[in-house]
């Protein structure tokens, strides 16, 4: 049982890792947000902030950070101001709010260059 809570634990801190730099470079490269969630399945808890919803969901298998017009179906309609959309974001943009989950992750969930040469120092048995 303690391996399992562990489980969840340490999973979800690279989940949360991953989905906070694809939101963080979304917000910098002004990509509108739809939704920020960590967890699947139905809504545990969920609250507004601005024009983004942030969830938290029942199963602790991943998240998700939605984007207007990421898939072309949550594009406002038409008429409307554009200039949020993942699509109409210049291509580096899109590139780097990308890229930034699994940079993050890496960031955060790697050791330090401290811990690693604490593993590389011979024990004293």
């Amino acid at each position: 049982m303690v391996t399992l809570i562990l489980f969840v634990l340490i999973f979800g801190v690279v989940v949360i890792s991953h989905e906070f730099g694809h939101f963080l470079l979304a917000k910098a490269n002004g990509i509108h947000v739809i939704e920020f969630s960590v967890g699947m399945g139905p809504n545990l808890f969920s609250f507004q902030k601005g024009d983004t919803k942030y969830s938290l969901k029942l199963l602790p298998i991943g998240g998700a950070c939605m984007f207007e017009g990421e898939d072309g179906l949550n594009e406002k309609e038409d008429g409307e101001d554009h200039s949020g959309s993942f699509l109409n974001a210049n291509v580096w943009a899109r590139i780097s709010t990308v890229l930034a989950g699994p940079i993050f992750c890496l960031l955060y969930t790697s050791p330090s260059p401290r811990d690693r040469q604490k593993s590389r120092m011979p024990s004293s048995a």
